[in-house]
Parts: structure tokens; C-alpha cells; sequence
């Protein structure tokens, strides 16, 4: 199934449709989901401030819509690679819910803490995660389908595996970025765990991230591939990713937590 969808003819025409222009929207996400986290962490931390969720908002909005307006305005050109990314990720997202309330309510040690105050909630989560959720996966799986388009024409499966290295460990690096910026924000925290990153994030966070988004690529593949159904695809591959999100974080967890053995 996943060399079939790696090897797919519209995921490769999806592939050869990547441009500068595509680049530059990404990039431009990118930054500033960073910066308007950066400023929020650093200027605007809660409960000293109430200002910090509005760039958090604010940069999520920006980040959803410019990647909706590439899906249009650069069809064609990796436009709507970045929208249907999106679609997929929104879907992901919202099944993580579930997955945030098992760490909200169902871990032992390392417990998520959310600690916006007066934030519109989603079963435990703030309104914004299926979001969040949508960004990231735009933003780490994007330059994963880079790679292993830019890798393919040599040798096909070491560019599978590197891209979805690259992948996993920048979601690691990332995660753990965004984790340090968001407890300095004042937007969630973990109590303490077995392994921790200092006082602000539960190893586990981290590792289940690297471990779920080494799936990223075959699941994007197989999403982009059908044309003929993108919604229904969107809905398949969220529901995918959501399981490989549990699984990644459970995985972590017993590894970190209980010891685990294989």
C-alpha cells in the first residue's frame, strides 16, 4: 500500500507541481507561527497578560488562511498540496482531542495542563488545537514531500526513509521548541514525569511526536493521490494520522514511563 501510493502517478504529478511559489508560502507560515509565538512567550506571558492568546489566535488564522489561499491562487503550482495538507490535518486534529484527553485525564505521570483561563474548550483542549494540529502537519510534511521529490529520481527508497527521518526528527526538534515557548507563554504545562526536558516538557512529547511523523509521508502520499475523491481521502488520512498520533504518544510513554522492553 504505501509504495504503491509513493509510486502513485497523480501524488508524483502532485510532487512535480512544487515551486518557488509554494516554498515561499510555506516559509512564510513558518515564520510566523514561530515569531508570533516567540513575541507572545516573551512579552505576553500568561496570566501576567491576556495578550498572548491573541497571537496565538492571530498566527493560527493567518497561518490556516494562507494555506486555504494557496490551494486557489497557486493552483497548480504546490498550492494545493499545502490546502489538501491542511484538509487532512484539520481532520487529525480533531480527533486528537481524544488523544489530549488521555493526557489530560489517563496518564500517571507527566499529566498536560492547560492553563489559558478563560479559553473556549473542546472536550479538555483549547478551540484552537485542530488548528495547531493542521499547521504543524502543513509545515513538517511539506518539506518531507520536498525531500523525497528532490531524492526519488536516484534511488526510490532511501528517499522515502530520509525524507520520513527528516520528518520525524523535526517534529521532535520542533515539538520541543514549541513546548519550551508555549510554558513560557503560560499556556499548558506537564507535571513531572520519569524523563523530563528541563521543568517545561515531558519526554515523552517530544519522542511520540518523532515517532508518529515518521508515518507522515505514506499517509500525505495516498491522501494527495486521489483526486477524485479529495474530501473523502482528506477524512481517511486525518483518521490515520489521529491513530498514528496515539500510537506515537503510547509508545512514548511506555518507553519512558513504565520501562518498556521489547
Amino acid at each position: 500500500m504505501t509504495a504503491t501510493a509513493l509510486e502513485h502517478p497523480t501524488f508524483l504529478a502532485r510532487l512535480s507541481e512544487l515551486s518557488r511559489a509554494s516554498d515561499r508560502t510555506w516559509l512564510i507560515g513558518l515564520s510566523i507561527g514561530l515569531s508570533f509565538t516567540v513575541i507572545a512567550a516573551i512579552y505576553f506571558p500568561y496570566p501576567a497578560s491576556t495578550m498572548g492568546k491573541f497571537w496565538a489566535y492571530a498566527g493560527l488564522l493567518i497561518r490556516g488562511s494562507l494555506y486555504l489561499w494557496a490551494g486557489d491562487a497557486q493552483r497548480l503550482r504546490g498550492g494545493d498540496t499545502l490546502s489538501r495538507l491542511l484538509g487532512f490535518g484539520m481532520v487529525a486534529g480533531s480527533f486528537e482531542l481524544l488523544v489530549d484527553w488521555w493526557l489530560i485525564h489517563g496518564v500517571s505521570s507527566g499529566r498536560l495542563v492547560y492553563l489559558t483561563g478563560n479559553d473556549v474548550v473542546l472536550l479538555g483542549s483549547p478551540v484552537w488545537m485542530p488548528l495547531a494540529w493542521a499547521c504543524v502537519i502543513v509545515e513538517l510534511g511539506y518539506p518531507a514531500l520536498r525531500i523525497f521529490g528532490w531524492i526519488r529520481a536516484r534511488v526510490r527508497w532511501v528517499a522515502a526513509v530520509t525524507a520520513s527521518l527528516v520528518c520525524g526528527f523535526s517534529a521532535g526538534v520542533t515539538v520541543g521548541i514549541y513546548e519550551f515557548l508555549a510554558y513560557r507563554a503560560g499556556w499548558w504545562k506537564y507535571e513531572p514525569a520519569s524523563a523530563m526536558i528541563g521543568e517545561f516538557c515531558a519526554l515523552y512529547i517530544p519522542l511520540g511526536e518523532f515517532l508518529m511523523f515518521l508515518v507522515l509521508l505514506p499517509i500525505a502520499a495516498r491522501a494527495l493521490a486521489d483526486d477524485r475523491r479529495p474530501m473523502a481521502s482528506a477524512i481517511v488520512a486525518g483518521a490515520r494520522f489521529a491513530m498514528a498520533i496515539a500510537a506515537g504518544y503510547a509508545l512514548a510513554y511506555l518507553l519512558l514511563e513504565h520501562g518498556y522492553r521489547f
